[in-house]
């Protein structure tokens, strides 16, 4: 919502009452709130939506000055002001004086909060700025000078209701239900440990109450394979990681779940991950198993034995306490345990000591898409290389790498789009209006954390004066313990504060650069890795690579502008082998298959040799089926060494009698002449041979025939000498039809 309505807020009306009217001819805002996103799109959403409007409309507002914030949705009550999206942008509404009331469907859309601390902060902004909270039961005024007060009293105490409902009824009545069950030794509605069941049966066949309702008994099929793994575990000598990757690569599995179901009277609910191969637990899931009390028969809450012996084990003690010695630094009773020798491994030198490169540039900076998921690009150090690599691997030990690729290669390229990036960003226009940007955002939260400062402030000293006409202790008591939370909160917006002003010193940060970096970044070599990573991060939010192109990997960077640039690399290694893409391929065979001349086609490669291009055709047509008359460019150069040794004269090359002519050439020729081209069609046709050498081929082709005549056109005149001579506007264009008649007369890409 970007509309504003800058009208001087005026004084409040009082009607008889004692109460405000209603700002009907002034903007309002609508908070929509739910708490988790599984009830975003309930009968509620509806109700605070579709309902709420409605209601407004009837009461006065038009549809234009109603505006909807629903940025909070999945959000609960119990967060604070400057943590929800939406009650954000409501906050800075109310203190900018943009809006003259705030609608809701209850109270507890707004808050849930016990401590009171952001409802007063709400409270007091909504006074100070004459704006009204709007319920379909009541409407708040906080300014008014008979009412105020009890309508704050009102407001806190709805607010305070809300939150004591969750700690009451939901975390209170139905959580002193489950406990109950648990320092029984029963189970109360969480996930099974695997190898065992749960007995829901509350009465035995002959009718009489069963002593083991609710409890665990062990489910066969699955207590079997526990019972490997802690074999497993032990036989690795306490290494995890080794248990782990046997498990998730050879077994056993977990049976399935929904074909291995328990007897009747019985249940279980897992929550267990289906890896490549089967059902097994990841590594935190292994560990709770081997140090779970529960498979010795003893009964654990919150990691602690409340019942011994409470139901049948699955594993013998021997081989638990053998397990539990590796992995656990305590005892069951929450003891230092004395028997704890975890799995010996050779401790790694750090990061950078006896490696020959320093750590990737862009490590952290780099995500890719796995199922639907942006994850993080991990880095590995390839020894045998001496190399970093980025590596995107499946998220569970044993799976297998999605990609990965030489991480020099990607810092280059990242390197050079930054590069690219700062030669815009440091122009003198593009550099103002990025620096006011950043300042506006900068302005704005420093105001609205002040503003939240000033209203807390105003709510402490209103503590601390409420504390002179207070005698009784209690009351005292209850007071001085907002005052304490208040105090925490102002703690906690001025280390916010503090952050915002170091915001302002990254842009002064940016200033200095622009002074004192060249806009080429020329000395980008010179500077530090950590400085080269500090530009990194102050220009790139993060960078977005997806396979792509055959080989290729795109690389999106998303810039803290908002904006983002796109490049894609070919799949290379470090003696400079660069794979070709497949979008390179195609235009490869398409140049071959139109007729395109060598030095054509080597351009459109420059920093591949000829024997590659010509390997790559061969590999796709066959060798032998490409034929090229001219071939200035040899072998084992690339076009740009052929560039440098030819020098000036590489555009204009000059072909020799050496230079035999193709059978694609031929027919070329023969096209032309059908078509009545003029001698500097011809030229164009063929721009590395002279006029001398194409009249001789028409004339050994189709005998003793009449060529076309222009006096401009010397003998030795090639398409490069000529334009020399007389410059591009003498240059008569072949015609769309001879074009087409030649493109016609061309074979195919086999030929």
């Amino acid at each position: 919502m970007s509309k504003k309505y800058n009208s001087p807020a005026p004084a409040p009306i009082t009607l008889s009452n004692g109460l405000s009217d209603l700002p009907t001819n002034y903007p309002i805002a609508v908070y929509y709130r739910q708490s988790t996103e599984a009830q975003v799109g309930n009968i509620s959403t509806s109700i605070q939506t579709v309902d709420m409007v409605a209601y407004l409309t009837q009461k006065g507002w038009i549809k234009e000055h109603i505006y909807m914030i629903d940025m909070d949705a999945g959000v609960s009550g119990m967060t604070k002001i400057d943590e929800r999206p939406g009650m954000k942008y409501l906050f800075d509404l109310i203190t900018r004086g943009e809006i003259r009331a705030v609608a809701c469907q209850d109270e507890d859309r707004l808050f849930r909060d016990v401590t009171q601390i952001q409802v007063n902060i709400f409270i007091e902004a909504c006074r100070a700025s004459n704006v009204l909270v709007i319920t379909p039961n009541m409407v708040y005024d906080f300014a008014n000078e008979l009412t105020g007060s009890f309508h704050a009293r009102q407001f806190r105490f709805k607010s305070e209701m809300a939150a004591e409902y969750i700690n009451t009824v939901i975390l209170g009545k139905l959580n002193r239900a489950k406990r109950h069950l648990l320092m029984e030794g029963r189970w109360a509605g969480f996930a099974v440990l695997p190898g065992f069941m749960v007995d829901v049966r509350k009465h035995l066949p002959d009718g009489t109450p069963n002593p083991n309702w609710r409890r665990y008994v062990p489910f066969p099929e699955y207590a079997e394979v526990v019972r490997e793994y802690f074999r497993l575990f032990l036989s690795y000598a306490g290494n995890v990681h080794a248990t782990l990757k046997h498990i998730q690569r050879s077994g056993p599995f977990y049976p399935d779940p929904d074909l291995c179901r328990p007897p009747e009277g019985y249940k279980f609910v897992f929550k267990m991950k289906k890896y490549a191969r089967g059902y097994c637990p990841g590594r935190r899931a292994l560990v709770e198993l081997l140090t779970n009390a529960l498979v010795l028969g003893h009964w654990s809450v919150n990691n602690t034995v409340v019942r011994w012996n409470n139901h049948p084990p699955i594993i013998e003690e021997k081989a638990f306490w053998q397990a539990f010695n590796y992995l656990s630094q305590v005892t069951l009773d929450g003891q230092p345990n004395p028997y704890y020798k975890p799995f010996s491994v050779c401790a790694r030198p750090l990061l950078e000591q006896k490696r020959s490169v320093e750590r990737p540039l862009c490590a952290g900076m780099v995500f890719s898409q796995d199922s639907g998921e942006l994850r993080k690009v991990g880095t590995v150090w390839i020894k045998s290389r001496q190399e970093y690599i980025y590596v995107l691997a499946e998220k569970h030990p044993g799976e297998h790498i999605i990609w990965r690729r030489t991480a020099s290669f990607i810092d280059s390229a990242i390197t050079a789009l930054v590069h690219e990036k700062l030669k815009v960003t440091f122009d003198e226009t593009v550099w103002e209006k990025t620096i006011a940007a950043a300042n506006l955002e900068y302005e704005e939260e420093k105001r609205r954390k002040y503003a939240q400062l000033a209203t807390l402030e105003r709510v402490m000293q209103s503590q601390v004066l409420s504390l002179e006409a207070v005698s009784n202790l209690d009351m005292i008591q209850a007071i001085e313990a907002r005052y304490e939370e208040a105090q925490r909160e102002h703690k906690r917006l001025t280390a916010d504060l503090a952050a915002v002003t170091t915001q302002a010193q990254r842009l002064e940060a940016l200033k200095r650069i622009k002074e004192n970096c060249d806009p080429t970044l020329e000395s980008w070599d010179t500077l530090l890795r950590d400085e080269q990573r500090a530009i990194l991060h102050t220009f790139i939010d993060h960078i977005q690579a997806t396979q792509t192109d055959g080989t290729g990997i795109r690389l999106i960077v998303q810039w803290i502008d908002g904006s983002c640039d796109t490049v894609v690399l070919a799949k290379q290694t470090k003696n400079g082998w660069r794979n070709w893409l497949e979008s390179e391929t195609n235009t490869l065979l398409h140049m071959v298959a139109t007729g395109a001349e060598q030095v054509e086609i080597a351009a459109a490669f420059p920093s591949r040799t000829w024997k590659q291009i010509m390997d790559k055709i061969a590999a796709h047509l066959g060798y032998g089926t490409a034929d090229f008359a001219l071939h200035p460019i040899r072998e084992d150069e690339t076009y740009e060494d052929f560039a440098q040794r030819a020098g000036d004269l590489a555009d204009t090359y000059q072909a020799s009698s050496a230079d035999r002519w193709s059978r694609q050439d031929s027919q070329r020729l023969e096209t032309l002449f059908e078509q009545r081209a003029t001698k500097l069609s011809y030229l164009e046709a063929f721009p590395y041979r002279n006029w001398l050498s194409i009249a001789k081929k028409l004339r050994c082709i189709l005998g003793d025939i009449e060529l076309p005549v222009d006096s401009r056109i010397r003998k030795q005149d090639t398409l490069a000498t000529f334009t020399t001579r007389f410059g591009h506007d003498q240059h008569d264009s072949i015609s769309s039809e001879c074009l087409s008649s030649m493109a016609a007369a061309m074979p195919s890409c086999s030929a």
